[in-house]
């Protein structure tokens, strides 16, 4: 899922999964098991072909969902049949992104996810942590990943809202800048 319209499809499902795990009492079961069917599916790139390719039949991928995956809730299998029937597996990942963004939300927490070049000390992340805190008035869960492409410095994201202060982000903006000046003195040559 990469379109604002696949964000949207995810948002609706998350919404709805979650103030139906609510409703029965079962939100916490559900982000569980959506968690971890987001790892296996990280960790099990064949799994992951199985439930998203359009070459496997959908009743193929409900008898997996009904025989392999019984230790999960029956409001997460129940979803997982959803999407199964909507050619829709592909979404679990951005669902689960918003399932965890919705129960945040109603915890009054704010999730960054935060790319360095380099692992970051627990000093740095408990800094970083606060800082955050402090600037949005309410607590910060920090999700930390180690990307060797930022080369130096962090990038985060809370929402929809994105602080980059990686080298690769500042080479980026000097590159658009000189692209920019660039086109400007040729229209006015």
């Amino acid at each position: 899922m990469t379109g604002l319209g696949d964000a949207r499809v995810a948002r609706r499902y998350a919404s709805a999964l979650y103030a139906v795990s609510v409703r029965l009492n079962r939100h916490e079961i559900v982000r569980a098991d959506l968690s971890a069917l987001a790892v296996s599916a990280r960790e099990s790139s064949a799994l992951r072909r199985v439930l998203e390719s359009p070459l496997v039949p959908a009743p193929d991928k409900q008898a997996l969902i009904d025989t392999r995956l019984t230790g999960l809730d029956e409001i997460t299998r129940s979803l997982l049949r959803l999407l199964v029937r909507k050619g829709r597996m592909d979404a679990l990942t951005a669902i689960h992104e918003e399932y965890e963004r919705c129960a945040d939300e109603a915890a009054g927490v704010a999730r960054a996810f935060v790319q360095s070049a380099a692992p970051l000390s627990d000093a740095q992340n408990a800094e970083l942590q606060e800082a955050l805190s402090a600037k949005l008035g309410r607590p910060v869960l920090l999700n930390v990943r180690v990307e060797p492409e930022v080369l130096g410095g962090i990038s985060v994201r809370i929402g929809d809202t994105v602080w980059d202060g990686s080298i690769r982000g500042a080479l980026e903006d000097m590159r658009e800048q000189m692209l920019e000046e660039s086109a400007r003195a040729q229209t006015t040559a």
